[in-house]
């Protein structure tokens, strides 16, 4: 959604950036010389930054640990990453920094436990002076016991200081879900690509958040690289890499198996994925990569939104899903945001209408749907569409432009607010009968904007 960018676009490679290691290599000369032994090294490491940690996915036993060392530790290519909890280590995980992929580093954190508090420090793997990042993050819940969690969501941010992020820490989210246009990164040029996701996870209050809970991620237009981007934009392929070089989502996209592609780099497509969290499952569906490449699985006739092989992961992730409350989440919003762009799901409405019918048609419970993009905030209710009352939750700007002209009449509109540094707060119960889901959004002040509350008897399908 074009309006007060936080970046302006750049397409100073219109041919697309190479994404190999000759782009890196400006940069890496001066870190390769900047460390020596001894004393030297010491020192450097002493004065070395990261940006990072950043808490990834996690899930009952396992997390995924991202970093990226600054400039005078990248000679150092072996990392660790040890995991305490109750004052004992757990386990510990190593790797090694990728030139390739700009000196980041992900870590594959396995034997957790549910339910359980642990605190992380990444370190070189040679001990080499005092250097460390360090982080914590709990694992959810085990799936079906009951529980209390709360997930934050927002778009559209800044990439500079704002306290909206220590807000969504305060209002204790035990996770949160960048919807998109989080960076804005408008750009083909690779190397600017990632330097502005850097600066989007180097700002202070951010870093505080990602380092101490776990952060999932989907793109929207401006991080897939164009306003109003379409997948048949040609600089996709740098905007994919960029996205997978600072995220560490469970999986990116699918391999040509059709299978979830669990490491950041290979040939998968796409950057879908999904989570649970206690009594929520998150789908991160990806609107963007597959439209308008390919005829679409609804209706042949018709432009293709999500892809064939989108689809076919969505339906068997939703039909295998034992969730109580099941989030159906896209940068783009699902109805029509009545301007001249077209990356809204009005746009593609065989395939949304074909997505709903799928829901009702299995009755699949505890469904509802998650937009940002459009600086407005917003609660639609769609009354029986799946078989039960669909809602859609819009959250968005978490910066400070708003757009009073997509505050547009709707007949499903229940809430609608023009108010900037807005995040949503879900919280889902299963401690209680029927379980409960509320949905409130709230500004950098704390400030109660407006909420929904449903629960599993509203989100019930017919008897099956």
């Amino acid at each position: 959604m074009d309006g007060k960018r936080q970046t302006r676009q750049t397409d100073s490679d219109p041919q697309g950036a190479s994404l190999g290691r000759r782009q890196l290599m400006a940069g890496a000369g001066v870190s390769a010389l900047a460390l020596g032994a001894g004393k030297e090294a010491a020192a450097a490491f002493a004065e070395g930054k990261f940006t990072g940690p950043l808490v990834g996915h996690v899930d009952t036993n396992s997390a995924r640990v991202w970093v990226r060392p600054g400039t005078q530790l990248q000679s150092v290519r072996g990392w660790e990453c040890e995991v305490q909890s109750g004052g004992r280590v757990v386990t510990r995980a190593e790797a090694r920094l990728d030139p390739d992929h700009d000196y980041t580093v992900v870590f594959d954190l396995a034997g957790l436990t549910a339910d359980t508090a642990y605190r992380f420090a990444i370190s070189p793997s040679m001990k080499a002076g005092r250097v460390r990042a360090v982080g914590e993050f709990r694992t959810p819940p085990a799936a079906g016991d009951p529980a209390r969690v709360t997930l934050g969501v927002g778009s559209c941010a800044p990439s500079k200081p704002s306290h909206v992020w220590t807000r969504i820490v305060q209002e204790d989210c035990q996770g949160f879900i960048f919807l998109g246009d989080t960076p804005y990164v408008d750009t083909t040029d690779l190397s600017v690509a990632r330097e502005r996701h850097r600066t989007f996870l180097e700002q202070p209050e951010i870093a505080q958040m990602i380092a101490s809970r776990p952060c999932w991620g989907t793109w929207d237009d401006h991080d897939f690289g164009l306003n109003d981007g379409h997948g048949d934009f040609q600089g996709k392929h740098v905007g994919r890499l960029a996205f997978t070089e600072y995220r560490a989502n469970a999986s990116f996209g699918q391999d040509p198996t059709g299978r979830p592609q669990g490491e950041r780099f290979g040939p998968a497509r796409g950057i879908h994925t999904s989570f649970r969290w206690g009594p929520i499952e998150v789908f991160l569906i990806d609107p963007r990569w597959f439209s308008r490449t390919e005829a679409s699985w609804a209706d042949p006739t018709l432009p293709g939104c999500i892809g064939k092989a989108q689809w076919d992961w969505l339906r068997a992730s939703l039909k295998g899903s034992h969730a109580p409350f099941k989030a159906l989440a896209t940068g783009m919003i699902w109805d029509d945001k009545k301007n001249s762009e077209k990356d809204d799901w009005h746009t593609y409405a065989h395939e949304r209408d074909a997505i709903f019918d799928f829901i009702r048609d299995q009755k699949i419970d505890g469904c509802f749907l998650l937009g940002g993009d459009i600086h407005v905030s917003r609660a639609l209710n769609y009354g029986p569409r799946c078989g039960y009352d669909l809602w859609q939750f819009i959250v968005s700007p978490l910066h400070d432009s708003t757009i009073a002209s997509l505050d547009v009449p709707h007949p499903n509109l229940v809430h609608h607010a023009l108010e900037p540094h807005v995040f949503l707060k879900l919280v889902a119960d299963t401690t209680v009968q029927p379980a409960t889901l509320s949905a409130t959004w709230i500004n950098r002040d704390g400030k109660r904007i407006f909420q929904v509350e449903t629960n599993s008897d509203e989100l019930a399908a017919a008897a099956k």
